[in-house]
């Protein structure tokens, strides 16, 4: 075969088929192998994730799975759509567990390895993924708020680790959260000073002994998703551990779609905590490098 016959699989290095899959409204092309990411692949990843000019995503999967005994292994690499990876996405990891079951014939337990370790999977019937998470979470600390301008607000933010760094704010006493200008408060506090790395940005309000509202500016999408799943635990931990909430916690984003995180508060500790929500497939397409 010659190298142009073994590249033919391919588009701008990226397989040339592919499933669009949406978790909670947060949305992704699967790839169903994977391989290595390069600038060449990074700028593939960035064209096909730009709505309007290309088909439109939160972020790429890379999935391929194994048996290790009776028990199905994944293996998952996630990108965002600004073609930098990431060690863990809630949502995409849900889809990429949904993904390798029907791929392999059968629902069921199976382990899900990602940046952030192995993360045990329940895929359902019904579609929906339970996921468990490799660690218990804490509150890091507390870091002050702003707005575009520069003025500190009130309340301060939560800053904590679910995978990847997360600040939670919660929105002030008669402020509603679908009120606020997520598209102008979200990038500063993204970049916050505090912060090397960044942050994911989760707005919530509190809406019962255990439910809440969340609106989420993802870092690497630079933009207010319609679901971050691990942006969703962070705030649901927070509204436990220092809000007097009670799991599991149901958490309305705003694709419409309702997240339940569960979890065992001990102490100052957020113990075995697990997410549900769904995993859909949308559809399957075959790229041309016109979509590049």
């Amino acid at each position: 075969m010659t190298g142009a016959g073994r590249a033919s699989w391919r588009v701008g290095g990226l397989p040339r088929t592919f499933t669009k899959m949406s978790g909670a409204g947060n949305d992704f092309l699967v790839f169903g192998r994977k391989l290595p990411v390069g600038p060449r692949e990074a700028e593939t990843i960035r064209r096909l994730c730009r709505r309007g000019t290309g088909i439109g995503a939160d972020g790429v999967l890379f999935v391929s799975r194994r048996e290790r005994g009776a028990k199905l292994v994944v293996d998952l690499d996630y990108f965002n759509a600004d073609g930098g990876p990431a060690r863990f996405c809630a949502n995409g990891t849900r889809c990429a567990a949904r993904f390798a079951a029907r791929a392999a014939g059968a629902e069921g337990p199976l382990t899900v390895r990602t940046g952030w370790g192995e993360i045990p999977a329940q895929v359902r019937e019904d579609g929906n993924v339970t996921l468990s998470l490799p660690e218990p979470i804490a509150l890091d600390r507390e870091v002050p708020t702003f707005d575009p301008a520069g003025r500190v607000l009130e309340p301060s933010a939560a800053f904590l680790t679910v995978g990847v760094p997360h600040l939670v704010v919660f929105a002030a006493e008669g402020v509603e959260v679908e009120t606020l200008d997520v598209a102008s408060l979200g990038p500063p506090l993204r970049r916050h000073p505090d912060l090397p790395s960044g942050a994911n940005v989760s707005f919530v309000s509190l809406r019962g002994a255990s439910r809440l509202s969340v609106r989420s500016f993802e870092r690497g999408v630079e933009a207010e998703t319609l679901s971050c799943g691990s942006g969703v635990v962070a705030a649901a931990v927070v509204s436990g551990l220092s809000r007097g909430r009670t799991p599991p916690v149901s958490v309305a984003t705003r694709s419409g779609s309702a997240l339940v995180v569960d979890f065992r508060v001990e102490g100052s500790l957020a113990r075995d905590v697990s997410l549900t929500g769904d995993a859909r497939f949308v559809f399957e397409g075959t790229l041309t490098e016109e979509a590049l």
